[in-house]
């Protein structure tokens, strides 16, 4: 079974129900309109493509993005998510054998195509394609991929995504999904997209919420917060319905929400085994909504995705999230942080890079690591400001070497939003 053969059976039992609605612009599609469009798509595409080739989604979050994504999917296709960040490096890796925009984007979406190395992708606009009575059938296996999830180009399969799905649906119950995660965020689309697919609940897509707390509505339960300040979100909520959870891509999605949702979660000290309650260490995963591995990149999956732990009851491989966190003794999982940078905390790190320099925004800095015990350190300027990139580089690396002793392969400096800076 597949997202897209689920699809179909909720257009048979029950079609004329709302499936999903987006706040603006305001458009319901039921579940037989959903699936009518859905396989208009997918048997345009398969007059142009082969099952197992790649599609790739240049489509602002609405209908049309959920309608061509599932469309690839019913056409045999791997589908590719895209956000309006690292299109050209994700087109550049997955390259896809056709980009799926609408009838208002296709000619700057062929304009950008043309800019890349890449070029030459047929182009196919999803909301000027004619309603078709059927889809030649391509039946996929449960463990052929999906979907590819950047930016880490994660292979996940039908198996993961209906897998993560009913495991987030147990979470969330009999309710309305309400949502402004955009359908190329992992947790996006898994709340956006399968899981009302999957559980039959019907799912409101708002591209984004008004600032403070009137903005928030009257929705149930939040399962997923951005915003720092979460005492201003408690006001718009009753007791209890704020939670965290904790996302992986490499895990479709969800793994926790408290406790972990249908999959196994040890903690993993840095001998290779399982830590007891209350210690603090990696945490790896291990599930049916566990992803493949990257795409095209073997070896990278085989240390990610393929770890042991000698005491296992029996084997089973074991995700390695790269996160720390602890598990208490009634198995809540709390996360600590991430993996260690060049033998330092990432968030310490990051928070010695913010405060540097006035001109960085706050919290706009990521720490990675480097191969050879080496980090490198990303950050956003502030709005209005105007400094030179030299002056804030020189800063970052001076107080990150004073306080921790380290010293940086590389500073990125990014503009800030606005587009202020001196380059």
């Amino acid at each position: 079974m597949t997202l897209s053969e689920l699809l179909a059976c909720r257009a048979a039992v029950a079609g004329d129900e709302p499936a999903l609605a987006w706040s603006r612009p305001a458009v319901t599609l039921t579940w037989a309109a959903l699936d009518r469009r859905v396989t208009a798509v997918a048997a345009a595409l398969r007059r142009v493509t082969e099952p197992g080739q790649r599609a790739a989604v240049l489509i602002s979050p609405s209908p049309d993005y959920v309608v061509a994504f599932l469309g690839a999917l019913r056409a045999g296709l791997v589908a590719i998510p895209t956000g309006p960040e690292r299109r050209a490096s994700v087109l550049a890796d997955a390259e896809p054998s056709i980009v799926l925009a609408t009838a208002a984007t296709v000619l700057a979406v062929r304009r950008f195509l043309a800019t890349l190395d890449t070029c030459g992708h047929r182009v196919l606009a999803v909301d000027a394609v004619p309603d078709a009575p059927v889809c030649p059938e391509v039946r996929s296996a449960a463990e052929d991929v999906a979907y590819l999830q950047y930016p880490g180009g994660v292979m996940v399969t039908h198996a993961n995504v209906l897998a993560n799905a009913r495991q987030a649906a147990g979470v969330l119950g009999r309710t309305t999904v309400v949502t402004w995660l955009p359908p190329s965020d992992p947790l996006g689309l898994l709340l956006g997209v399968a899981v009302p697919v999957v559980a039959g609940l019907p799912a409101v897509i708002c591209p984004e919420l008004p600032a403070g707390p009137a903005g928030l509505g009257s929705a149930g339960t939040l399962v997923r917060a951005d915003d720092p300040d979460l005492d201003r979100l408690r006001t718009a909520f009753p007791p209890g319905a704020l939670r965290a959870c904790y996302v992986v891509a490499e895990a479709t999605a969800l793994v926790a929400c408290g406790r972990p949702v249908g999959q196994r979660v040890a903690i993993v000290g840095p001998d290779g085994r399982r830590r007891p309650a209350g210690d603090v260490g990696e945490i790896w995963v291990s599930g049916p909504n566990v992803a493949r591995g990257y795409w095209k990149r073997p070896e990278e999956s085989a240390r990610v995705f393929c770890a042991l732990l000698p005491d296992d009851d029996e084997p089973r491989w074991w995700l390695r999230t790269g996160d720390q966190g602890s598990l208490d003794g009634s198995g809540e999982l709390c996360v600590t942080g991430r993996d260690l940078v060049a033998g330092c905390r990432a968030e310490d790190l990051e928070a010695t890079a913010e405060q540097a320099h006035p001109a960085i925004r706050p919290r706009a800095a990521s720490a990675f690591a480097l191969p050879g015990d080496q980090a490198v350190v990303v950050l956003q300027l502030a709005d209005g400001v105007v400094p030179l990139r030299g002056e804030v580089e020189r800063a970052v690396r001076h107080a990150v070497s004073v306080r921790h002793g380290l010293t940086l392969r590389r500073v990125v400096v990014r503009p800030s939003s606005s587009g202020d800076g001196l380059w």
